[in-house]
Order: C-alpha cells, then structure tokens, then sequence
C-alpha cells in the first residue's frame, strides 16, 4: 500500500498534466469538424496604370470552408479577401486566371474546401487618353429649339479602354433646361460619364459654357381635305 502512494506522488504531476491537456483537447476539437459558405471579396492587385480590364467579372467569389467549429464560429467576424494577381499584363487581349486560394490567410485548423469560380476570364486592354467632341443636350417642348450653338470647350478629354475610345464620337452635356424666353441663352453645365465604367474625365470635372439663341418655331397650320387655302 505504501509503495502505491509512493508512486501515486511520484506521478501525480505527470497525471494531472495529461488530464490537463485532455480537457484543453476536449475543449477545441470536441464540436467537431463543420463547413462554412460564404461570399468574399474579389480583390484586383497589380494592374498596370496604363492597362484596364474592360469585361464584367464577379466581385465576390463563393468559398466553402471546413475545420473546427469553434474557429468557424469567429471566422464571420474576420475581414477575409480573394487576390487576384494580375500585375504581369502588359499586352491586350483574353487570359485566364486561377484564384490564388492559396493566399487566403486562414486561422490553424480551417482550410478551403470548394471556391467558385475557380478560374476567372479576364478582357484586358490598353488605357488611352483621347479628345472627344462636347454635344450639347437640351430638353426643350415641342415647338422650341437652340441655333447657333456654342460650346467652350469644344472638346474634353476622356480616359478609357482604347477600344470604347476608339467608337466614341461625342459625349453629351447633362441636360440644359432653358427657361422658355425666346432671345440669347447661355448655361455652365458638366458632361454625362459615358457608358462603361472604365471610363472617366482625365482632368476631373470640368465646367461647359453653352450658349445659343432660343426660337421658337411657327405653327404650321394644316388645310382640312377639301377646304380653301
């Protein structure tokens, strides 16, 4: 009996350290292993000032994750991204990416299962600066219009994918709502951004000075069938 005690003290420490760890083991990995879906964040890096990618692609991407669910719990509360590389495109043209999953910083015990889409199809082309005639917009009734036109400046110059640059003839003044006084006018007023979201003014916002003079037309009046002129 006495010989039993004596080991009993001897290893007492030893068996309250295993069961220690038992219970800390218990404690993370005894809910088990779980699964996780969510929408993260497509994030673009590298890009080359003078490139743009000119075709739509999802901004976020559906990863699946599995691993404890005690981290998965906490995994919500983290601000999570997907990078995209794309800082070796120098040419324009159609590539193909892979999602560097890889990269996704995970705490220990979680790992990605699923991500979808797996690869992304990227349009690429150069970006240009070219000068794009002004058109003014006016929102006039019926019977109204605007001759002798002047625009200053008669051009702006726009940023963009060389080939929406390449088509666009003019672009537009917001709309110029006169008030219905015949006689000179004159607005200051902005540019509508082109269709396409690549695209923008390569100095900011300017300001457009139109002016014109404001007529309004004659009423034509129509003979009846059979009436005298």
């Amino acid at each position: 009996m006495q010989h039993f005690i004596k080991l009993f003290r001897r290893y007492n420490l030893h068996f309250w350290a295993i069961m220690i760890a038992i219970a800390l083991w218990l404690q993370v990995h005894g809910q088990g292993d779980g699964s996780l879906s969510m929408d993260v964040p497509l994030q673009v890096q590298g890009l080359p000032a003078d490139m743009v990618i000119v075709n739509d692609f999802p901004e976020h991407v559906r990863i699946t994750i599995k691993g404890l669910q005690t981290r998965l719990k906490d995994l919500r509360q983290q601000d999570l991204t997907v990078p995209l590389d794309v800082s070796d495109l120098t040419t324009p043209g159609v590539v193909e990416r892979s999602l560097q999953i890889g990269l996704i910083s995970l705490p220990v015990g979680l790992r990605i299962e699923k991500v979808k889409p797996e690869r992304l199809q990227l349009q690429v082309d150069r970006r240009v600066t070219r000068s794009i005639p002004v058109h003014a917009h006016f929102e006039l009734p019926e019977g109204w219009q605007v001759t002798q036109v002047n625009i200053e400046p008669a051009q702006v110059k726009l940023t963009g994918p060389d080939v929406w640059l390449e088509t666009l003839r003019a672009v537009e003044t917001t709309p110029i709502r006169p008030e219905l006084k015949e006689g000179p006018i004159e607005a200051k007023t902005g540019v509508e951004s082109p269709s396409g979201k690549s695209i923008r003014l390569a100095g900011g916002k300017v300001e457009i000075i139109v002016r014109g003079t404001l007529e309004k037309l004659p009423i034509s009046i129509k003979s009846s069938p059979g009436g005298t002129n």
